[in-house]
């Protein structure tokens, strides 16, 4: 994957620093841009290696990982610097970013599980895909021990019916289980790509539509051994435009020993309070921004999905090309 946009930096520096929180797909194209324009570029990242959900989040199996990794060497050799295991807001605070540099641009996408908060959802056999997803990452590509590889049982339910949920099905599918997923809608009206469904299928990967999860189901030693579920209809549209799951008074039992909620994530942007730093975000957490991606602090960029929620590549990629060119614009008076 191409990041880096120029044959090679000008000679000729700006004087200018630019922050870049993220190295997945937003922020490596914008460092990739902003590198060639003549400004120095440093990317934080919480990960130990640069990528994002490119290399930690999208299984091998869906994703050669070799271009990515091609793409991050040339930024390196044209001069962007990555501060790797620190985590903005944690490791480093937002505050000294905003002091060092000329501008800033916030692609630390969402990280974060949406839970339920179901009775039994506390229980160790309980995962969260991204983390699900990371942790077999880390492990696979050296920068965590064997030891730390989640451990599955052999009838594993994935709920939801997104990417995410496809990409935690097939890492359990090639793990060796016997993996269900579980969506509240119809089959047609899953988020997933058909041709990822239809690839599962193949693998044996089993549906169940029309459910939605009420409680995890524990024996006496308080470990899972399957997930209730309501019986759904379809009803009026929600916001979404699609037919709204509704409960019909029915149950449904789920045997299984692992469940792995892929249900959504939360965006995470590199602070916890926006109100500090002048920097608007909605109810779901995700920072507001114009036109150019500028947020409501002037200096302050933003793109992917920190700003949309969970997206596509492709849309951060793309924002991340309006916003470089925004920030060189702010940058030149």
């Amino acid at each position: 994957m191409k990041f880096l946009k120029c044959k090679q930096p000008p000679s000729e520096k700006t004087g200018k620093k630019i922050a870049i929180i993220g190295a997945g797909p937003g922020g490596l194209t914008a460092a990739g841009i902003l590198i060639c324009k003549g400004h120095e570029v440093v990317v934080y990242d919480m990960l130990p290696e640069p990528g994002g959900m490119l290399l930690f989040g999208i299984p091998d199996i869906r994703m050669d990982k070799d271009p990515i990794v091609k793409g991050i060497k040339e930024l390196v050799e044209a001069g962007v610097k990555f501060v790797l295991n620190t985590k903005v807001g944690k490791d480093i605070y937002f505050d000294d970013i905003l002091k060092e540099y000329d501008a800033i641009l916030i692609a630390t996408g969402a990280w974060k599980d949406i839970n339920l908060g179901l009775p039994g959802e506390d229980a160790k056999q309980v995962l969260h895909a991204v983390d699900f997803l990371s942790k077999v990452a880390l492990v696979k590509r050296g920068h965590m021990p064997k030891s730390e590889l989640p451990k599955i049982g052999r009838k594993v339910v994935v709920i939801g019916g997104g990417d995410t949920a496809v990409d935690a099905a097939w890492v359990a599918r090639d793990m060796g289980a016997d993996v269900t997923i579980a969506y509240r809608r119809t089959r047609e009206m899953m988020p997933a790509k058909p041709h990822s469904v239809d690839l599962l299928e193949k693998m044996d990967v089993k549906f169940i539509f029309l459910v939605s999860p009420s409680r995890v189901l524990l024996n006496e030693n308080g470990d899972v051994v399957g997930l209730e579920c309501d019986k759904m209809k379809l009803g009026e549209p929600d916001v979404s435009g699609r037919p709204r799951p509704i409960p019909t008074g029915e149950k449904i039992n789920i045997e299984c020993d692992t469940i792995i909620f892929a249900i959504g994530e939360i965006a995470t942007p590199p602070f916890e309070d926006p109100e500090k730093y002048g920097i608007k975000v909605d109810r779901k957490n995700r920072i507001q921004v114009n036109e150019k991606y500028m947020t409501s602090r002037p200096g302050v960029f933003a793109v992917g999905d920190v700003v949309t929620g969970p997206k596509n590549i492709a849309s951060a990629i793309k924002a991340a090309v309006t916003a470089s060119n925004a920030i060189h614009e702010y940058l030149s008076g």
